[in-house]
């Protein structure tokens, strides 16, 4: 019952016209994509004052489909400074073809995969969802 928007934060114009925001930005070298970062700095005014939600993704193995995996730094501060409702890390995904020196370094190593779980972001993503229609 709820209308959705999903946007490269590059290409967001402002968020005024949104009742509540979810953040995503993929994990590289330990931290949030530069996107996601630059975002969330020109934006935390507005963010702050609207239901907010963070999910992160990146692990390349299993452990996040196993465990709890808490926040990066950066993202750990961004929570605490515009009172993100929720955070959750997700698997990542990873596969030939990807760009970037660091990408292709670790496809030469072998720890490249896809290792998200589909199943867990839909649960995620609708109990989300309940929380908004509830509010």
């Amino acid at each position: 019952g709820l209308t959705v928007e999903t946007l490269p934060a590059r290409s967001v114009e402002g968020v005024a016209a949104y009742g509540a925001v979810v953040v995503g930005g993929a994990l590289y070298t330990g931290r949030w994509h530069r996107d996601a970062r630059r975002f969330v700095r020109r934006y935390g005014g507005e963010l702050g004052v609207r239901p907010l939600y963070f999910f992160s993704s990146g692990p390349l193995d299993p452990s996040a489909s196993e465990r709890e995996i808490p926040p990066v730094r950066g993202v750990r501060r961004a929570i605490a400074r515009l009172d993100v409702r929720e955070h959750v890390t997700f698997g990542g995904c990873l596969e030939e073809g990807a760009k970037g020196r660091t990408a292709r370094m670790i496809l030469r190593s072998g720890k490249g995969g896809d290792f998200r779980d589909f199943t867990a972001i839909e649960r995620w993503a609708e109990r989300v969802a309940g929380e908004l229609t509830r509010t």
